[in-house]
């Protein structure tokens, strides 16, 4: 009887947290392997690896186990590949298997933010109860930006779950709840490294930082908790021995950041230069179009690019699949919120105020700040700013932020006037409308019109194609396959159901194997191969007799196939 009186308590505690984590959730593995209603070429590429470790032992380019996962020419961090071998094991070659990673960390993120924010005003006068915890991670939960990548198999939602799990533990270390929670945030953080590239340079700088303003206890915890210390330590520095092992001896990155940094994008420097030669490059010309001057302001030009309210409120990313139809990263009635929660939180961590009281007064108001301004560090140093995906690492603070904010507004109202009390109420009433439409909104925009309209940047078609062609496969010679959307050949091998074992990659199967070849299609030029299927897309295949057609979800042709004599 204690034990089921204490189990009651535990649930009458907690039954709002765990009905946030339950809507997080559902809201996460709703249609999870119809929609998005295609694997991209990077989740076809992870599950196709994971299958081949699983199989094999081997990645696809047959390296034995390796630290990092070679995909596409670039290389990345193996965390999510590998925990997708047991996910494949339990679940099968299926799109859900290839997202429940990420489906699980979005959702364990949103109970993760409620502890870490709990631990930010634990011992509060003030707010020694859950409101602005609870009110973070039910806005984390409803969050355009964080469901949007809870729903791909991408590197960068799994790195940001371990990444608020350290913090977590490493608060809790700080504020001296737990001895253990600095051998967790080292686990955790170490993990994070592990996942995702951008995470490399953020993680270290939030921990500098974060162990630089609690200094002054920092010695005493080290001397008092060596043998725990000392582990964690270790684990740090193997972590990065083993990343920089990556980096500087296999070159891990290194191809990508040549792709997407800001010193490869093409002609930034091209105007200074006409500048510098049409003036006879005197002094000032050539102090003021500097290349590294140049360098440091598009690298401004791109941080502060993350902080654009068409960004926040009405574009989202650039990229089709990091986004939904007409839908911004963040809600409109959450903006008010954010600026004064921002405001408070700023003023507080400047010393300047204390109307709410974080646990170690001004710190925890710093932490915050520092996490909110330090987010996109990485994603500046990047071509096509600002990136939804490269600056993930921004959450929570928004919604803790907006939690405050929202806490803040109520606890002013309290203290006014009968007749502010009722403006209050007409207020109320109308955020709650606005609420309700704009949640409306998201959520038809996303489930509805989302897999009806960017199905093209989501590769759409693949699946289809090339299971009807292995059908055939037979009857040709050869069947070429258009590049036009981009990385075929991975398609090919997961679709395909090509053994591993025996299918190994060359470095060449990007341009074809076995009887595919992967080439831009031009069907004059082609017809004449004897005995061939050609597979385009419409423009490509101009005159040509066509034999089946794979449509997008709203009719749009997506493959054109045509065979030869």
């Amino acid at each position: 009887m204690v034990r089921m009186a204490k189990m009651l308590g535990w649930l009458k505690k907690y039954s709002m947290l765990i009905f946030v984590v339950l809507l997080a959730g559902f809201l996460r593995f709703y249609q999870l392997g119809a929609n998005p209603p295609s694997l991209d070429w990077d989740e076809a590429s992870l599950g196709y690896n994971a299958w081949s470790l699983l199989q094999t032992g081997h990645d696809e380019f047959g390296n034995f186990w390796p630290l990092t996962i070679r995909s596409f020419g670039d290389y990345k961090p193996p965390l999510y590949t590998y925990l997708l071998v047991p996910t494949l094991k339990l679940f099968g070659r299926t799109e859900f298997a290839i997202r429940l990673p990420s489906a699980l960390a979005g959702t364990f993120t949103v109970l993760i933010t409620y502890f870490l924010v709990k631990e930010f005003f634990n011992h509060s006068n003030h707010f020694n109860h859950s409101a602005i915890p609870l009110l973070s991670s039910f806005l984390l939960a409803i969050s355009p930006w964080h469901l949007q990548f809870s729903r791909i198999a991408f590197e960068a939602n799994l790195g940001l779950f371990f990444f608020i799990a350290g913090m977590w533990q490493l608060v809790r270390w700080l504020n001296g709840i737990s001895t253990l929670s600095i051998l967790y945030a080292s686990l955790f953080f170490s993990l994070s490294l592990m996942s995702y590239h951008s995470l490399r340079l953020v993680v270290p700088l939030m921990i500098i930082f974060i162990l630089f303003i609690y200094r002054g206890d920092l010695l005493n915890k080290i001397k008092t908790q060596k043998p725990v210390f000392g582990i964690s330590t270790i684990l740090a520095i193997l972590t990065i021995v083993t990343i920089l092992y990556t980096i500087f001896i296999q070159k891990v990155g290194q191809a990508r950041f040549s792709e997407t940094s800001i010193f490869t994008i093409t002609k930034l420097l091209d105007i200074p230069k006409n500048r510098i030669d049409r003036f006879n490059g005197n002094f000032l010309d050539r102090f003021a179009n500097y290349r590294y001057l140049i360098y440091a302001k598009q690298y401004l030009s791109g941080y502060l690019d993350h902080y654009n309210l068409r960004f926040w409120l009405l574009d989202g990313d650039r990229i089709d699949r990091h986004r939904t139809p007409d839908v911004g990263l963040l809600y409109f009635w959450e903006f008010p919120f954010l600026m004064i929660g921002l405001w408070y939180v700023m003023r507080r961590s400047l010393g300047l105020m204390g109307p709410f009281d974080f646990a170690q007064g001004k710190k925890s108001a710093q932490i915050l700040i520092f996490w909110f301004f330090l987010a996109p560090t990485a994603s500046a140093a990047t071509g096509g700013t600002p990136s939804a995906v490269r600056s993930l690492v921004f959450l929570p603070t928004f919604q803790i932020l907006t939690a405050i904010g929202i806490v803040q507004v109520i606890k002013n109202i309290e203290k006014k006037q009968l007749i502010l009390k009722r403006l209050f109420g007409l207020l109320l009433t109308a955020y709650c409308l606005l609420f309700t439409f704009e949640l409306s909104h998201y959520f038809h925009q996303y489930y509805t019109h989302s897999s009806l309209e960017y199905a093209n940047a989501w590769q759409y078609g693949y699946k289809q194609m090339v299971e009807r062609v292995m059908i055939e496969k037979d009857r040709y010679n050869k069947i070429i396959v258009t590049t036009s959307y981009d990385q075929p050949y991975i398609y090919v091998l997961w679709y395909g159901n090509y053994d591993p074992s025996s299918w190994m990659n060359n470095g060449e199967f990007n341009k074809g194997f076995d009887k595919f070849r992967f080439l831009k299609i031009d069907w004059q030029e082609m017809k004449n191969s004897p005995r061939s299927l050609i597979i385009g897309e419409a423009k490509e295949m101009g005159g040509a007799p066509i034999s089946w057609v794979i449509a997008y979800p709203d009719g749009t042709p997506a493959f054109l196939a045509a065979e030869t004599p």
